[in-house]
């Protein structure tokens, strides 16, 4: 398959869930690290194989007949509605699975994105709960889904530990309070209806299929979440069960793959655009200079040259944009040296301070000591640095606070953030921010996102963006940090 690049690759392999990537004719392009501890194969003996080889032989004939349809007709849903589903391990041994699929278009065609979930504490955990209440909260407790207790009246009566996780909420908050109080205002009514269909009628299945759902955490932020419904009886009366997913990693991991294949395509033109620019403007502007320089030798009207002045600014502006298209389309940079960001934020945010400053916004660091340095060119990250402060510049107008902030995480990675207080950008905008040429701004090229997505890239590190309309915009860079070699 294409190349993904190494923001999709780290959120692919730091997934929870088994990710499998399928060609059309069911051979398996791609197993994340997931896959091979849910199945027990190396992902090079599924590599190659077809996906039927995860399917207990029993259930084959019909798999190779689902997987038909769903690539006649490909969308993003649950897999098997109604179906028990298993998986089958290298050793031979079962076990339940829940799917979800997915799917995206490349240059080579069309491949299928599997995300495979071992329910088998799920199901324990149902088997448990009818069995024993005591022995069943335990192992509720430690499932790594949120599982929420419903009454006919829509009352939550249970929570696990990962709800009150997901939801921000303590238990004690939630207990009595309507189911609906996790769902964003403008559900809450629609729900209740769907909550009221079930009831009259409870059943285990998937919810809303072919819908986006979204949680609310108590602090207003909002998050995709994927809902699978099933119910017990008690002395109480029928109760409903919602297990709760959040997806957010699962639709990174999509926009990521989309995103890679399509600057991947857009770099290769970049770099051809700009090499033919380059050379008919280089020319241009060289002559423009000689005639500027001889301009009262030639007896030119003042007039003339100054026209020709505005031409020469003109075309080195479009000089300036080639560079900036070959700096996002390049491949490899060389000559990499220990770098210590905190200098390079420091460098960077004195040639913005004074600018920034007199349009009323201020500039704040909170730079972390003792940071490790990481391998590059100091130059290219100041450039990051400096394109996203602009553009945080240019969100807030004439007034707000940027705040650049630098630290370490704990999995090796060197941490700078980049936060406004501005008006933030709209959902649907975000998978498109770092793509050449897309802008929300009235003026620009669009361009400096897109550099600054390519440098990450080339140092070996992952941007991302996250933001709520009215409450601002944050821009991470992680950066493997410099081992030292002892």
């Amino acid at each position: 398959m294409e190349r993904l690049d190494d923001l999709a690759r780290a959120v692919l392999e730091s997934a929870s869930e088994g990710i499998l990537i399928v060609d059309r004719s069911g051979v398996i392009v791609m197993a994340n690290a997931r896959m091979e501890a849910l199945f027990g194969y190396a992902r090079a003996e599924l590599v190659g194989q077809r996906v039927e080889l995860l399917v207990p032989e029993r259930a084959r004939d019909a798999h190779v007949a689902y997987r038909d349809a769903f690539a006649a007709a490909p969308s993003i849903r649950p897999m098997g509605h109604g179906r028990d589903l298993a998986g089958r391990r290298k050793d031979g041994s079962e076990f339940s699975v829940e799917i979800s699929l997915s799917f995206t278009e490349t240059a080579s065609g069309t491949l299928f994105i599997a995300f495979v979930t071992d329910t088998t504490e799920r199901q324990r955990g149902l088997e448990a709960l009818r069995r024993s209440e005591a022995k069943a909260r335990a192992i509720l407790e430690n499932a790594s889904e949120g599982i929420i207790v419903v009454d006919a009246a829509g009352r939550i009566v249970s929570v696990n530990a990962q709800t009150e996780q997901m939801f921000r909420y303590r238990r004690s908050a939630l207990i009595g309070q309507s189911l609906e109080i996790l769902l964003p205002e403008r559900l809450r009514t629609g729900h209740a209806g769907h909550r009221t269909d079930f009831t009259a009628a409870p059943r285990t299945r998937p919810m809303g299929r072919g819908l986006d759902l979204t949680g609310r955490r108590s602090d207003g932020e909002e998050f995709p979440v994927e809902i699978s419904l099933s119910y017990i009886e008690t002395e109480e009366g029928t109760h409903a069960l919602a297990f709760v997913s959040d997806i957010s990693r699962r639709l990174a991991v999509e926009r990521a793959t989309r995103q890679a294949e399509r600057l991947a395509a857009v770099g290769q033109l970049a770099a051809g655009i700009a090499h033919e620019i380059n050379n008919p403007v280089g020319i241009m502007s060289s002559r423009i200079e000689l005639m500027l320089i001889e301009a009262s030798e030639l007896g030119l009207p003042e007039s003339v040259v100054d026209d020709l002045r505005v031409l020469h600014r003109h075309a080195m502006r479009v000089t300036e944009i080639a560079s900036k298209l070959l700096t996002f389309a390049r491949e490899t940079p060389a000559d990499r040296q220990p770098v210590d960001v905190n200098a390079v934020v420091a460098d960077a945010l004195s040639l913005v301070d004074r600018q920034l400053g007199r349009s009323g916004i201020r500039v704040e660091s909170r730079l972390a000591s003792g940071l490790s340095a990481v391998l590059g060119h100091a130059n290219a990250l100041q450039q990051v640095i400096l394109n996203l402060v602009s553009n945080a510049g240019q969100a807030l107008g004439d007034h707000g606070t940027i705040c650049v902030t630098t630290s370490e995480d704990g999995g090796g990675h060197l941490i700078v953030e980049v936060a406004d207080d501005g008006p933030g950008i709209p959902q649907d905008a975000l998978p498109r921010v770092f793509d050449p040429f897309f802008t929300t701004k009235p003026t620009g090229t669009g361009l400096g996102l897109s550099v600054s997505y390519g440098i990450v890239r080339d140092h070996g590190g992952t941007i991302d963006v996250r933001s709520v309309v009215g409450r601002g915009t944050t821009f991470t860079v992680a950066l493997p940090i410099l081992r030292s070699r002892g």
